[in-house]
């Protein structure tokens, strides 16, 4: 029992110890896309969605429904501004006239995402340029120290002037191509010509050797307004964080007006939406994971432990008597005391005639072969030919011809038998 004690104490300590190592090493980054609200990671949403809520004056909230949903419920006449950001925003045809229809009544809807599908392009008149994102690509643009893309707010002038952003070209490597007059460039990337990626005849958005093409544009539609933005990442906590450039996010917010502004989460996929279980927490906390998996070892270990030390002796197996002697003797007795001397012949002349066929390949049962079965056993014992063939043919009608002997004939049969057997 004591020694038991110790071992929970030393179980207890190590885990302790493990926990304050793990809690205390630096935090490894995921750069994977999620836009959920409890990541914390970089491209997660918890610090966007909480410096939201105490920024915004008019109020902010999350949803996870759809736009389709949203519209059926915007029947009190109370509009909003809704906000919707997902890497591949693919919106149904239902959804997208929903969208217009909520538009037409004065809410205004910001979209962000590197994909709109072509339900929304054809409606609006507009293409984009998707571009995939790649951590390992953006880790090593950051490593090399190059310089950083620009992204130049061109929006109203009466009500932010003209300023020019920086992000790493990962960031806003998405952008539109429209031929409709009825969007306004909001922000826009200034970048190389060789890289522009659609053939276009229109060049007015073409200076020299560098080309400007939208990365946020705003379409009018009814009372309301709809923000089309290509750039999802920066909507993220890195975003938001990224030194000073959290101002263009908040002058592409400004859009929305006075209204209160509700984030839907019910276009990001599915499998990275985190959950509120407490159980999930823990294994998204690596020092508690860690913890967790701990303690099911030193279980299990303890387990293994005292099953060992508890275990009973295991007893001696002797090794089973050969009693074949007794055996054979309860057998005798019986045809002893039943007077069946005929059938213990035949059992005795069975294993006699298997024995001549295996050890000198005689079969004594066939009697069309008894001369040459009868010289042959001769030849392999020794004995004379006439007394082999007396006793085979004294015992055949023993065998076959269901003869009656007595205890004395009986005994004179089987000596027989085992005195052939063993001359061979």
């Amino acid at each position: 029992m004591k020694g038991s004690r110790w071992f929970i104490i030393f179980i207890v300590v190590f885990l302790l110890v493990m926990f304050a190592v793990e809690y205390h090493l630096p935090k490894k980054f995921v750069w994977k896309p999620t836009f959920g609200h409890y990541d914390k990671q970089p491209f997660g949403c918890e610090v966007f969605d909480s410096l939201l809520l105490s920024c915004l004056p008019h109020g902010y909230a999350l949803s996870k429904k759809s736009f389709y949903q949203l519209e059926q419920e915007d029947t009190v006449g109370q509009c909003k501004g809704i906000l919707a950001i997902a890497d591949d925003l693919i919106l149904s045809s239902v959804d997208v006239k929903a969208l217009l229809r909520m538009a037409d009544r004065g809410n205004k809807i910001m979209l962000v995402s590197t994909l709109f599908g072509t339900n929304l392009e054809d409606t609006l008149d507009f293409r984009t340029y998707y571009s995939y994102f790649s951590p390992m690509a953006l880790k090593k643009y950051a490593a090399s120290l190059l310089a950083k893309d620009s992204i130049c707010w061109v929006g109203d002038s009466t009500v932010y002037s003209r300023r020019t952003f920086y992000f790493y070209p990962q960031f806003c490597s998405s952008y539109f191509w429209m031929d409709s007059l009825r969007s306004e460039v909001l922000a826009q990337r200034v970048i190389d010509s060789n890289e522009f990626r659609y053939e276009t005849e229109a060049d007015s958005l073409v200076t020299d050797s560098l080309s400007c093409i939208p990365v946020a544009m705003s379409y009018r539609h009814g009372k309301g307004e709809i923000i089309l933005v290509s750039t999802p990442l920066l909507f993220t906590n890195y975003g938001m964080l990224d030194g000073g450039n959290g101002a263009y996010l908040f002058r592409l917010l400004s859009h929305m007006g006075d209204l209160p502004v509700l984030r839907t989460e019910g276009y990001t996929k599915e499998t990275v939406q985190v959950q509120k279980s407490p159980f999930r927490y823990f294994l998204s906390q690596p020092p508690l994971r860690w913890a967790l998996y701990l303690t099911m070892i030193a279980i299990l270990l303890f387990m293994i432990f005292t099953a060992k030390r508890r275990q009973r002796v295991i007893p001696v197996i002797r090794e089973p008597a050969n009693r074949s002697l007794e055996f054979t003797e309860l057998i005798g007795t019986l045809y002893f005391q039943k007077k069946d001397h005929d059938d213990l012949v035949r059992k005795k002349f069975t294993y006699f005639a298997e024995e001549l066929r295996r050890e000198i390949q005689v079969d004594i049962e066939e009697v069309a072969d008894d001369e040459r079965s009868f010289h042959r056993i001769a030849r392999k014992t020794g004995m004379e030919v006439e007394e082999i063939a007396k006793f085979i043919r004294e015992v055949r009608p023993v065998i076959y011809g269901g003869r009656r002997i007595n205890a004395e004939q009986m005994k004179v049969l089987i000596d027989k038998m085992n005195e052939i057997i063993n001359h061979i």
